[in-house]
């Protein structure tokens, strides 16, 4: 019969420094996840804007597909490397949201709203909270068991 521990065992001090490495090189793929699927929407919008001629249009649908492509890629790439698939999702989506504001503003000339950044400040709050390390759960006192 097997025993179960009430707490889990920590890890050995060599797989805590490759969980810090993994953990930063799913944070890293994610964020070029959500670049590159900005570059994709960008690429988009600019092959089939309404003064687009053919080889514009041509060239733009090369680039968003290869941008798409590497997208997927480093998005699969972040969410082997991250410890849940919610931290990547939020994490691609933070930064395919600051990717496309500075895209706009680069090729448009758009500026955003102070709703939308307070917005995104919120999404940076929420990565916060996912991202920091949560200290183990204390266990009960010993009378306090039941």
């Amino acid at each position: 019969m097997a025993v179960y521990p009430d707490s889990p065992a920590g890890f050995p001090r060599h797989l805590q420094a490759g969980a810090m490495r993994r953990r930063f090189w799913g944070v890293f793929n994610c964020l070029c996840a959500g670049a590159f699927g900005a570059l994709a929407a960008a690429s988009a919008k600019l092959a089939f804007g309404s003064q687009a001629n053919v080889v514009f249009c041509t060239l733009g649908i090369i680039v968003m597909a290869t941008t798409n492509s590497l997208m997927w890629t480093f998005f699969s790439r972040g969410l082997s490397f991250s410890m849940s698939s919610a931290i990547a999702s939020v994490t691609v989506t933070f930064s395919n949201i600051l990717s496309s504001a500075f895209l706009g503003f680069v090729l448009y000339g758009e500026c955003q709203e102070v709703l939308w950044w307070g917005g995104a400040f919120l999404i940076l709050c929420g990565l916060i909270l996912i991202h920091r390390n949560l200290s183990p759960p204390r266990t009960a006192l010993p009378h306090k068991q039941q």
